[in-house]
């Protein structure tokens, strides 16, 4: 499988927060057959490639979560109430297509939709608050919802996807970067690092529940035994109108690889070998600080006795929405400098 064939088929997958199965199906389809890999009851993966040495221990980790939403009620006309599982922008959901998930496997098509602006007086221009939208799947009434569209409390609703790769620049826009340019990734390292010697130990960890407090990298964090951790993010762009400083995450310019943020303080030492990686082989790096968002290195980093972390991924515009755009350019840059990046550290 190619690496736009990969990336589509990841993106397209349902998986958000709590229901991430598909995704940990999809890695172990790609990597179960060249190393031996390891599930928790949260539904985290981690595979293990074997080195000419047991240390230095490399943890890399993904988080197989997107963002969505999540069924809280069916009005009495059929209307579903929902909340959000994630951060969302309110300013994308309107008329926005979404599926429903029952714990059936059957999907059902529906929309968002609130009070339209015929009947809005003097509050035209005051977009409506997420609690005052819904999703419209078709129901008749409450009871058709639960009965004839098998509709319960706490199913699972995803963004109805759609991919399109525009070769020209080799651009693509699809749903759920954020983070399975990241799964991708660990994907491509792990087949790379199959027919690549190393002088290390490597961990590829998909974990769950990211975008809703980490939870799954917290519990990680307690089993796993790394010397060091890269976190693998499609992290948001900022070379868009209105953005009050100078861009440093630009889709296009290559890999992405972050010093600070909220949550976390990168490894200085892991910093200063990454970039003198780049030069040497002639990668794009774009390195960034953030003043906002976090990642699972939060807790991967104050595990145990302290595991030295640090954030690389692709640039991703319009994260934490239905649709979103990298470069294919900057996904190759991340794969190429991390499996340089394991070829020599040790």
């Amino acid at each position: 499988m190619d690496r736009l064939a990969l990336l589509k088929e990841l993106t397209l997958l349902p998986g958000i927060s709590g229901f991430e199965y598909f995704i940990k199906d999809f890695m172990i389809e790609q990597l179960g057959d060249i190393a031996p890999y390891e599930q928790d009851r949260l539904g985290q993966i981690t595979f293990t490639m074997n080195g000419q040495a047991d240390n230095p221990k490399i943890l890399f980790i993904a988080h197989q979560d997107e963002i969505g939403f999540m069924v809280a009620d069916v009005m009495d006309s059929g209307l579903i109430q929902f909340h959000p599982i994630g951060g969302w922008n309110k300013y994308t959901l309107l008329s926005s297509p979404v599926e429903i998930i029952t714990q059936k496997g059957e999907k059902h098509a529906g929309i968002f939709g609130s009070m339209p602006v015929h009947f809005i007086r003097n509050k035209k221009d005051t977009p409506p608050e997420i609690a005052d939208m819904f999703i419209d799947i078709g129901a008749k009434s409450r009871k058709d919802a639960f009965e004839n569209f098998g509709i319960n409390i706490g199913d699972p609703i995803i963004p109805i996807p759609y991919f399109y790769y525009e070769e020209r620049n080799r651009r693509i826009i699809s749903k759920a970067f954020d983070d399975r340019a990241g799964i991708a990734a660990l994907i491509e390292l792990g087949k790379a690092l199959n027919d690549t010697s190393h002088p290390n130990t490597v961990y590829l960890s998909g974990s769950v529940q990211e975008e809703v407090g980490g939870s799954g990298s917290r519990t990680l964090a307690r089993t796993i035994d790394a010397d060091i951790c890269v976190v693998l993010e499609g992290a948001p762009a900022d070379d868009i109108p209105g953005i009050p400083f100078r861009p440093q995450t630009c889709v296009g310019k290559g890999a992405h690889m972050r010093v600070y943020d909220p949550s976390m303080i990168g490894d200085p030492k892991l910093k200063n070998f990454f970039i003198k990686l780049a030069k040497k082989h002639d990668i794009p790096l774009q390195v960034t600080l953030r003043r906002g968002g976090g990642t699972d290195g939060r807790h991967i980093q104050t595990s145990a006795h302290g595991i030295p972390s640090i954030v690389c991924g692709v640039p991703v515009r319009y994260a934490h929405s239905h649709n979103s755009m990298i470069s294919l350019d900057d996904f190759d840059a991340l794969i190429k400098l991390l499996v340089e990046f394991v070829k020599v550290y040790k």
